[in-house]
């Protein structure tokens, strides 16, 4: 009987553990502070951090507004712009958005990949377009930000490079 009731009570110790963790992923961490703050140095980094503007949270027009690491640009980009490869049950290859690539024809791409403007990267973050028309993975959010936010993170994106 006493090993039964261990086994009860760790069962639901790990559903309990499982319900937080859970609840943190859904929920995400706490709205951000007004911009900038915190150490973020621009609006535009603020946002590349935290999915935030001073507002609040930046809402979403589409996209995996389910994954955690949607939440903000740099849980799939990486602090760098740089971009590379996560995931656990698949592997996702994720762009290098810094502007110097972005803003970069890359011949050397099947089909060649021309040089995007700010226009065609606001578009993709908003729209979830590339320049040549196609869509971009069903992984990206699609951000609905105002005119002012989305020049802030272009503004940071040339930051990165």
């Amino acid at each position: 009987m006493k090993h039964r009731t261990t086994l009860v009570l760790g069962v639901a110790l790990i559903g309990l553990g499982l319900a937080g963790m859970t609840a943190v992923w859904l929920l995400g961490s706490p709205a951000a502070p007004s911009a900038p703050r915190g150490g973020f140095a621009s609006l535009g980094q603020q946002i590349y951090f935290t999915g935030a503007d001073a507002a609040g949270p930046i809402p979403r027009a589409g996209g995996p507004s389910h994954m955690a690491s949607a939440r903000a640009c740099v849980g799939c980009h990486g602090a760098t712009g740089t971009g590379g490869s996560f995931g656990m049950m698949r592997n996702f290859e994720v762009p290098d958005i810094r502007y110097s690539a972005l803003t970069s024809p890359h011949p050397e791409d099947d089909p060649p990949t021309p040089a995007w403007t700010d226009a065609d990267i606001a578009r993709a973050i908003r729209d979830g377009v590339e320049p040549n028309g196609e869509s971009l993975d069903a992984f990206m959010p699609r951000w609905d930000m105002t005119d002012d936010d989305m020049n802030a993170v272009i503004a940071y994106l040339k930051e990165l490079g």
